[in-house]
């Protein structure tokens, strides 16, 4: 039976707020951790960073500063540098570190390197004439695992965190979705306020995003064309466009922070608001919803922690399928219904791959929202794919097991394909 006081924990740890972007807002906030062990100002950056990294870096916009670059991102990191920063460290941009910023990227401050891996790895060392100070992030955005000064090591976790664990002695991988299930249902609702407070988070981003066209503006478009006809006012058009409006806000670099959920703001999109949403139009209780959201993180936590934090996979496909078993719970579904509906996702849309954060990942959170929707809806039927069809077995803790293993091995090469792609399109 699963820990449920464990499981909360684990999910409060896996929710943090963060304005931007969270690769190139945790590329700022190593940087910042190593310049302020200086006494005087750094004067060069040496940066090694992952590939899943520097993917999900290269084009989004950073907050407040009306433009992208990773390099941009590890000065801006410098100039914002203090000891007690966060995820949030990029609310303090102002314009003249932004042109001071552009300034030293032009002038060699900084120079980054990628390696070729999926884990999530940000090594900075930061120079002045007279000290070095290095900084080792690993497995999570903000999870300092390494600190060094002159020579002094001030921290070393490294050997801890080769199997990092959600919350202590928590092994999500040890349960099943029936164990998620019957959590879901015997949890006590008063527990769950954390949750509703990242919701709350998330619905006032897409409201934001919707009041005008943030990066492709894919939420507003669709409210004008359900506004005008074209697309139907109902449940699936409105999670859409809720869900992309807030994405839409957020890779714009939109001065406001959104509720993350395991290290990634359009997860914590995609987690919270369809379900959210969906709530609304089947007028379920706010207790129901609830439930329903800490069934739908426990499964997302349960597929996240098999296939990576960062992969070749778009986060999007999985935190949609844990608001498809959210949904189909709001609607009365037993456990092969709410099993089938993630069966259904990742019969859909599991092959959408990753190609790092930009404005455009309005439409794959869209895509997968909407059909979040109708995965729940097929299973309520009893229209479930079953084992005869690709990577889908029998039971859908096999299903994901399959999905990583597509992820680790068959797509090995295309985090660096991407990359290449990248620096090399017109």
């Amino acid at each position: 039976m699963l820990n449920i006081e464990q499981a909360l924990a684990a999910i409060k740890s896996e929710m943090k707020p963060s304005m931007g972007c969270t690769e190139p807002v945790a590329i700022g906030l190593a940087v910042s951790r190593a310049c302020a062990m200086l006494t005087a100002p750094a004067t060069h950056l040496e940066m090694v960073i992952s590939s899943n990294i520097f993917k999900n870096a290269y084009s989004v916009q950073i907050p407040n500063a009306g433009t992208n670059g990773i390099e941009l991102s590890c000065v801006l990191g410098c100039l914002l540098a203090k000891p007690d920063n966060t995820m949030e460290i990029f609310a303090d941009i102002l314009p003249e570190h932004v042109e001071k910023g552009q300034k030293l990227v032009a002038e060699g401050f900084v120079h980054v390197t990628v390696q070729k891996s999926s884990q999530f790895y940000i090594d900075c060392v930061a120079t002045n004439d007279h000290e070095r100070a290095q900084t080792i992030t690993i497995d999570a955005h903000d999870n300092l695992v390494y600190a060094e000064k002159d020579g002094k090591v001030m921290v070393d976790k490294r050997q801890k965190t080769e199997e990092v664990k959600d919350d202590g002695s928590f092994d999500i991988t040890k349960y099943t979705f029936a164990d998620f299930l019957e959590a879901a249902q015997s949890v006590d609702v008063k527990e769950l306020s954390f949750i509703k407070e990242g919701v709350d988070m998330n619905l006032e981003i897409a409201k934001r995003g919707l009041e005008k066209k943030y990066a492709l503006g894919i939420g507003p478009a669709m409210q004008k064309m359900m506004q005008n006809g074209t697309l139907s006012n109902d449940m699936v058009t409105d999670v859409k466009l809720t869900t992309a409006a807030a994405c839409d806000f957020r890779m714009s670099g939109g001065d406001g922070s959104v509720m993350t959920y395991l290290g990634s703001g359009n997860q914590g999109i995609e987690t919270m608001v369809p379900t959210a949403v969906a709530a609304k139009h089947l007028k379920v209780s706010e207790e129901t919803m609830l439930r329903a959201e800490f069934l739908g993180m426990l499964c997302i936590m349960y597929m996240k922690k098999y296939v990576g934090r960062l992969s070749p996979i778009c986060g999007a496909t999985l935190a949609g399928a844990g608001s498809a078993a959210a949904m189909t719970y709001m609607m009365g579904g037993n456990l092969e219904q709410i099993s089938g509906a993630v069966q259904n996702m990742m019969g859909g849309v599991a092959g959408i791959f990753c190609d790092g954060a930009k404005g455009g990942c309005a439409l794959k959170l869209s895509i997968c929202a909407g059909e979040a929707v109708y995965a729940a809806l097929y299973a309520m039927d009893g229209s479930i794919i079953g084992a005869t069809d690709g990577i889908i077995s029998t039971a859908v803790e096999d299903t994901t097991k399959n999905l990583t293993k597509l992820s680790h091995e068959g797509l090995s090469d295309v985090d660096m394909k991407v990359i290449e792609i990248m620096q090399n399109k017109k």
